[in-house]
């Protein structure tokens, strides 16, 4: 059955019907926002992940795209009130459903079941593209989705890999932010949107690349992001 992620801010405000649906076979994982992005979570595996209206709308915190950055799920808001342009706002900034937080249980069921029959959606390299990719000690495999720094594992989402493997196979060309938003992210592309940045961001940290001004995925001013096939080789 399903496993559901919480996100929940210090007051920890009910948002869902947890004991409803822990009968029905569900698992429930809760995490404060202020650790969404600690080392390790982005290798928790759930199928969907679940925010109140309180913390999809707080001015301190990028929730959306922070937690879709960080876990490989797609995401539900649930609303304290029945409002079209309030459901229209969350869909807008990339929620994947949204819900009322009355809602029976069995709607709730539905909804999550749902989502995680159409998500995620793997995508297949196109026609002539290699399955493998290799610069310095930068291993890529397409078909185990897998990457490697330095003989090392890196554990990346789903969503980073994609991203990863986007920029190195398109290497030296620049990857404009709007095609990652539609390839990776899969929805229209939204020019006020931090999504892309967030994702690279991650992807980066994940990857050693925190020299100031990034070495190896370098932003391009006005354009894009570049992945640096030579950065990846060995210092010594």
């Amino acid at each position: 059955m399903s496993t559901v992620l919480i996100a929940q801010d210090e007051k920890g405000h009910s948002i869902a019907p947890f004991e409803a649906l822990q009968q029905h076979g569900y698992t429930m994982r809760f995490i404060n926002i202020h650790d969404a992005t600690r080392q390790g979570y982005a290798t928790l595996q759930v199928d969907s992940i679940v925010i109140g209206q309180a913390l999809a709308t707080s001015a301190q915190y990028d929730t959306i795209n922070t937690l879709k950055s960080c876990f490989d799920a797609p995401l539900v808001v649930s609303l304290d009130e029945d409002n079209e342009d309030l459901q229209s706002l969350m869909l807008e900034l990339g929620a994947d459903d949204v819900i009322p937080c009355m809602a029976k249980p069995r709607l709730w069921r539905a909804r999550l079941d749902a989502l995680a029959r159409k998500y995620p959606v793997t995508p297949v390299p196109c026609t002539g593209m290699p399955h493998a990719l290799h610069f310095g000690e930068l291993y890529l495999n397409f078909n185990e989705r897998s990457v490697s720094l330095a003989q090392q594992p890196v554990n990346l989402t789903s969503h980073e890999f994609e991203l990863l493997w986007l920029l190195a196979s398109r290497a030296p060309e620049v990857v404009s932010r709007e095609e990652i938003y539609k390839k990776v992210v899969g929805q229209h592309y939204q020019a006020n949107s931090r999504t892309v940045d967030v994702r690279v961001s991650c992807l980066r940290r994940k990857l050693g690349d925190t020299a100031v001004g990034a070495e190896k995925i370098k932003t391009v001013w006005r354009k894009g992001y570049l992945f640096v096939k030579e950065a990846w080789n060995s210092p010594n």
